[in-house]
């Protein structure tokens, strides 16, 4: 190998070395001013729906017994796009309804009658995904033998 050849490659092996150490200064950046970003996590849940408003109808049609539900609206203030899932029950009755309206009408059907009087139970639940709230409860109770209407 020739004086030459070992001046080129020192000059090559200078050259990459100022390379390395000089392109990455130039890339290198400051931030000049600091500034405080805010921000805030938190979570959300289902919520109990609120002011709940409709009516129900006992009904004694001939020698059976029953309830007619009809909720006209009430306040979720949970998540937006919650489903809701209204479940009326009584004596042998266990009826649901899933619905992403604020309303809706519900029949026991009739049961035989038992010459009492008659506890039924009307809950909302809101549900979003896996997440479920608490439910809204509402007793209904048809005196014996006697139709009987109401609000919620």
């Amino acid at each position: 190998m020739t004086r030459l050849d070992h001046g080129r490659r020192a000059t090559v092996v200078l050259l990459v070395l100022a390379a390395l150490v000089l392109v990455p200064s130039v890339a290198a950046a400051t931030f000049t001013s600091r500034q405080a970003v805010a921000v805030t996590v938190g979570t959300d849940r289902m919520e109990t729906p609120t002011d709940v408003t409709g009516s129900y109808r006992c009904a004694l049609p001939f020698f059976t017994e029953g309830v007619d539900v009809e909720v006209d609206t009430f306040t979720d203030a949970g998540p937006a796009g919650a489903t809701y899932d209204y479940r009326l029950t009584g004596p042998g009755v266990d009826v649901t309804v899933t619905s992403t309206q604020r309303s809706v009408s519900m029949t026991s059907g009739g049961v035989p009658n038992d010459l009492s009087a008659t506890h039924w139970t009307l809950t909302i639940t809101s549900r979003l995904g896996s997440w479920t709230g608490t439910p809204s409860t509402h007793k209904i109770t048809c005196p014996a033998l006697r139709p009987r209407s109401g609000v919620l």
